[in-house]
């Protein structure tokens, strides 16, 4: 399995699997990614800026996600409780698995191969969440994240925190 940046000739397929995820998303009643974003665009966006990861397998991408250095503007606005951490972290947006690999441990790899590569460079990765999506939330929490309170991003978003 690879870990690296993606490419322009990965939009096309990471816009699909997005697209996936939404309608997943949707299908489960849960009102995240359901107003047409993220979508080719943001792709395109996270490619242009050198944020965008893939994990793969051959030519094969397993799961994408925007792994963002510069800080994110909704974060400063926490509400509910505190960031463990102040100063640089990465931020991770956009998770999303290959439908065709969907439960087979594929987010909590890319998770970990953000997590290794963010520790080169910070001490604290933040991500978020729609409160309805059950799922995200069980990776985030195994994974060790810690609930700081919530962010608005399109609508409330609970917010997490791990220290690398």
């Amino acid at each position: 399995m690879i870990f690296r940046k993606a490419t322009i000739e990965d939009v096309s397929a990471v816009a699909e699997i997005m697209a996936a995820a939404s309608r997943r998303l949707g299908a489960a009643g849960i009102d995240q990614w359901q107003r047409g974003y993220p979508n080719r665009t943001s792709v395109e966006r996270d490619v242009e800026d050198g944020v965008g990861m893939v994990l793969c397998e051959g030519a094969t991408i397993l799961a994408y996600g925007a792994v963002i250095f510069t800080g994110e503007p909704a974060y400063d606005d926490l509400t509910g409780g505190e960031w463990l951490t102040s100063g640089d972290y990465a931020c991770v947006h956009r998770v999303c698995v290959n439908e065709i690999f969907v439960g087979m441990g594929f987010s909590k790899r890319f998770m970990q191969a953000v997590e290794a590569m963010a520790a080169e460079r910070v001490r604290s990765i933040r991500i978020d969440t729609h409160p309805d999506n059950q799922i995200m939330q069980g990776l985030i929490r195994t994974m060790g994240y810690t609930y700081c309170g919530d962010v608005v991003i399109e609508s409330r978003r609970l917010a997490y925190e791990k220290m690398i």
